[in-house]
């Protein structure tokens, strides 16, 4: 008998949504009043929770339980609702359609409480993704570990086809820019995605940000066959660009020393990098050896007395000496193999995680002796890609292509012919899988912001 009243009160919610669904949406308005533990949860509970058959740990009793999601991932995504699995397991379950538009409005409203809290307004730090197959940013929560807000680039005028590639976040958090191959743009996002600057660039590719003299730089992207030679210097206020040759072909590897004096470029198409100095913009060519290399990324120590650097063609890792920064010696090279990606260090500077792609691997190194010390393999490591650590370094943040579709997304339908990829949380300290965070299609390049003060 009890079931039977909870079923027709069930009823009677839905119907009086849809009515006011029904009326909004002739009226031409896009605004419900919604109430979550009253209008909301007893239909999640009810027909949407008994969906999630491959979830752990996901709890219904309250709105902050359901917010913090299942051990496999968030299941509400603030304002988007299409990225919600909430609404896609339903719509693939053919749930009541006025259920789902019930559940539609109240995430597209932010998935408030009922004091009106917007879920992880205050998050921080944050981890930015760029999905370079589906045009959007995914910004993860580096406590939490959920994807708490999307960016789609389409719904600021750009296509679909706009390939995000690499993030670059000041240091505060306050700010966060992102190249566009698809678009030649580079974007300006504030900390509430709120779009505040662009310019043009022909390929953009690799971005790093100078925190001393406050300048964006930006290279070209390895799509891109015959890009200019030149590398792009952005200031930030104004978006104003300037381009400075660096007299090798397709400069892709970037980045800058933490005093913000030196910025570094490489070739992938000879051995070769460019130092530029930031204030006279003086450069000198240095020639580095060993067979084609085709060098990826940089990551530059702490410290500014070192830097690392992977070649994708001949699987060597360089270790140089940059305590001469216009004369960068290469004192040790590691065979590592397996395609080194978007390396980082982690904050006390004697070790440096490197994304294997071609291997399904992170390798961490030793910088003293040049050494590998640990490989790591596991779920989510599916062409590992970008790499980045949290402020505190609690963490490492790997994204995954998942290209090869080696990584199977939660729910994946066989029939989707490019699955999501992921970025895989990786204990900083013991180097175990801690998470495995599913994003949207072909993860590319991460950034967080680096001051754990701000962070807090």
């Amino acid at each position: 008998m009890r079931r039977y009243f909870e079923t027709i009160a069930l009823v009677c919610i839905l119907c009086g949504i849809a009515a006011t669904v029904s009326s909004i949406q002739a009226a031409g308005q896009t605004r419900i009043d919604i109430v979550f533990t009253r209008d909301v949860l007893p239909v999640i509970r009810k027909s949407f929770l008994p969906l999630f058959t491959e979830d752990t740990g996901l709890d219904g009793g309250s709105w902050e339980t359901l917010m913090r999601g299942s051990e496999q991932g968030e299941v509400v995504i603030p304002f988007d609702a299409d990225r919600s699995l909430l609404i896609e397991r339903a719509e693939l379950a053919g749930i009541d359609p006025a259920a789902i538009a019930l559940v539609r409005a109240w995430i597209e409203g932010g998935a408030q409480s009922d004091a009106g809290e917007i879920p992880y307004a205050d998050a921080g730090p944050l981890l930015y993704v760029c999905n370079q197959g589906s045009a959007v940013i995914s910004v993860i929560d580096m406590e939490a570990h959920v994807v708490v807000r999307t960016v789609d680039l389409r719904d600021f005028g750009f296509s679909g086809n706009a390939k995000p590639h690499h993030v670059a976040v000041t240091p505060d958090g306050a700010f966060w820019y992102v190249s566009l191959i698809g678009e030649h743009t580079v974007l300006k996002f504030n900390r509430l995605n709120e779009l505040v600057g662009r310019t043009a660039f022909e390929a953009p590719g690799m971005l790093a940000f100078d925190p001393v003299l406050e300048q964006l730089y930006v290279g070209r992207s390895m799509s891109a066959v015959n890009p200019p030679q030149r590398i792009g210097i952005i200031e930030p206020d104004s978006m104003d660009i300037e381009e400075i040759d660096v007299f090798h072909p397709r400069p892709h590897a970037l980045n800058v020393t933490p005093d913000g004096r030196y910025v570094f470029s490489a070739s992938l198409g000879m051995n070769q990098i460019a130092v530029v100095d930031a204030e006279s913009l003086n450069i000198e060519l240095v020639p580095v050896p060993g067979t084609h290399h085709s060098l990826v990324q940089f990551t530059v120590a702490p410290d500014g007395r070192s830097m690392i650097v992977g070649g994708h063609m001949s699987g060597d890792i360089l270790f140089l000496d940059i305590t001469e920064p216009m004369q960068p010696e290469v004192t040790q090279t590691l065979p590592l193999g397996g395609g080194p990606w978007h390396p980082s260090f982690l904050p006390g500077g004697d070790r440096v995680v490197f994304p294997a792609k071609m291997a399904n691997a992170v390798s961490i190194l030793d910088v003293a002796t040049g050494t590998e010390v640990e490989r790591i393999f596991g779920h989510g490591l599916a062409e590992p890609h970008g790499s980045a650590v949290r402020p505190d370094g609690r963490y490492i943040y790997v994204s995954s292509n998942n290209l090869n579709a080696a990584f199977t997304p939660r729910y994946h339908q066989e029939d989707n012919d490019s699955p999501n990829g992921s970025v895989v949380v990786i204990d900083a300290n013991t180097f175990d899988i801690v998470k495995v965070i599913e994003v949207e299609q072909y993860p590319t390049g991460i950034g967080a912001q680096r001051d754990e003060a701000a962070a807090r």
